[in-house]
């Protein structure tokens, strides 16, 4: 089956979606993206991801292009023409369009968008460990924007694979932060610690799924600052 994306007020053919080389995305990575699972064909928690898009084309001045029901119909067109079903959506807004390259954004540039559609990770069969480096958390100061500029994100889990390990947890002047690709949970004396969210760290839709749930079934949930000594 051909895979349908929409992009910027199309859908077509995922191998003739094309987006220009001046697209500042692609120069700058100036641009936002949101991962959405859908089960059932039904995007899961779609009011927080698109929340969490809000606040990200905010943080980056960027106007949202579309207002919340034309983004629920573009959402529900993408998986209908993908079969429906399990499926995990992807969203990147970039700032768009411009004739040449230059850091300073004309003003009047409309935002590329892209949605479109992607096999949904398989369901962790078992609670096998991974083992986990700790390292220097070198990226910049905003995390809490999901930002396409993840080459920091990159070159840590490198770091981490380099070194024989799974995954890679950070830290700032021995303050956890997350790890490359989750938040962080710790689980000590029968409660749970997790980082408190700031601009170091991505609010992550399940990372408040977790607190909530844990929450509801009366289990402590403390939302501190964790030391790499704790």
């Amino acid at each position: 089956m051909t895979s349908i994306v929409y992009l910027t007020g199309e859908y077509i053919a995922k191998q003739n979606a094309q987006v220009s080389v001046f697209d500042r995305g692609f120069l700058f990575g100036d641009s936002i993206y949101e991962v959405i699972p859908v089960y059932h064909s039904n995007p899961f928690r779609i009011k927080e991801h698109l929340d969490r898009l809000q606040y990200c084309l905010d943080a980056i001045n960027v106007g949202n292009p579309h207002s919340e029901e034309q983004w629920l119909e573009i959402i529900e067109q993408v998986i209908e023409k993908n079969g429906a079903g399990h499926l995990s959506i992807y969203i990147q807004v970039t700032r768009g369009n411009e004739a040449q390259r230059n850091h300073v954004a004309n003003a009047s540039t409309q935002p590329t968008v892209l949605v479109m559609a992607m096999p949904l990770s398989p369901e962790v069969a078992d609670l096998t460990p991974i083992t986990s480096a700790l390292l220097n958390d070198f990226r910049w100061q905003h995390c809490d924007v999901k930002t396409t500029s993840l080459l920091g994100n990159i070159l840590l889990r490198q770091q981490a694979d380099q070194q024989g390990f799974d995954e890679a947890i950070l830290h700032r002047n021995g303050q956890v932060t997350e790890a490359t690709a989750s938040n962080v949970f710790i689980v000590k004396n029968n409660e749970i610690l997790t980082p408190i969210k700031n601009h170091h760290i991505l609010a992550g839709i399940t990372r408040d799924l977790v607190v909530e749930i844990a929450e509801n079934a009366s289990i402590k949930v403390h939302q501190t600052q964790i030391t790499t000594v704790a």
